[in-house]
């Protein structure tokens, strides 16, 4: 899979454009853009804008890692709560928010315009969202050709994982975040854009209930043996998984899953369920290869 193709849309529309109409496009001076929201930001490097300023640098490096975040991007603080000081002081002309933190845009309005980005509302369809987004913000930026390049790769790539998964695997798969008490996990379902990524590349999601807000719910272990040929794909995000796999490793119930007897729980790399298509294409590449060629035959054996 190419994820060249995604991450460098800049360099590939230009590769479309004359000498004479790109020379205006590279002289021009790059926007002034800030983000507390992390969908947003991931999607602004994916179209050659570097932010100035993003919430939680360190732990957006975590778990944003591809496109990166330069050294120079300045650390906002807290999602929730923004170092509003800081912000004035870089002087954005525009600042972009997540539908979720809503209730900062009185207090971000005095320093710059703010723009929404919306994933998930609750509605459904959060990867036609995360596409939106990806458009909404490249008219923003100007950048409307990389944003699409960035669409027709990602389209490409979903195409080839899809063709290369189709019929490989008949059971279904929950794919989730174990919780470190070791006897729940959250699960992805219906509203999420990893559930839509999962149908559209022709796997067939074994949660079967209701999911909050986020597009997740909050699932006992003992209710796993509902489904017990399915494979569990769980991410790794560190020292909280090692934990969680601690206190798994002393549950008789836990033990006992035919999917756990059988082999079919597998750690998968971490990424960041509420993000833009560029988070949406890191889970694209990691379904890939956890459930593709002969990964996905010893899981489905």
């Amino acid at each position: 899979m190419d994820r060249r193709r995604f991450l460098a849309g800049s360099a590939l529309c230009c590769a479309t454009l004359s000498p004479a109409l790109s020379r205006p496009a590279r002289a021009a001076a790059p926007p002034r853009i800030a983000s507390t929201d992390w969908a947003a930001a991931e999607s602004l490097l994916a179209l050659g804008v570097v932010p100035l300023g993003v919430a939680e640098t360190a732990t957006y490096r975590q778990w944003l890692p591809d496109p990166a975040l330069p050294a120079e991007v300045d650390d906002l603080g807290s999602r929730a709560e923004p170092n509003l000081e800081l912000l004035a002081g870089l002087a954005p002309e525009r600042i972009f928010v997540s539908n979720w933190q809503t209730g900062l845009v009185p207090l971000l309005g005095r320093i710059a315009p703010v723009q929404t980005v919306t994933i998930i509302d609750g509605r459904g369809d959060a990867l036609g969202n995360a596409r939106a987004a990806l458009t909404q913000i490249g008219e923003t930026t100007g950048r409307q050709l990389q944003a699409q390049a960035c669409l027709d790769a990602f389209d490409a790539d979903l195409a080839r994982s899809g063709d290369r998964l189709a019929g490989r695997l008949s059971r279904p798969v929950y794919v989730g975040v174990l919780h470190e008490n070791g006897t729940q996990l959250f699960l992805y379902g219906p509203g999420s854009w990893v559930h839509d990524l999962m149908l559209r590349l022709g796997l067939r999601n074994a949660l079967k209930r209701p999911t909050s807000a986020f597009g997740n719910a909050l699932v006992d272990i003992a209710e796993l043996a509902d489904s017990p040929d399915a494979i569990l794909l769980y991410l790794d995000q560190g020292a909280r998984t090692r934990r969680a796999e601690r206190a798994l490793a002393g549950s008789s119930l836990w033990r006992m899953l035919p999917m756990v007897r059988e082999g079919r729980v597998r750690a998968i790399p971490p990424f960041y369920a509420l993000g833009g298509l560029p988070s949406v294409l890191r889970t694209l590449t990691v379904l890939d290869a956890a459930l593709g060629g002969e990964a996905g035959r010893r899981l489905d054996g």
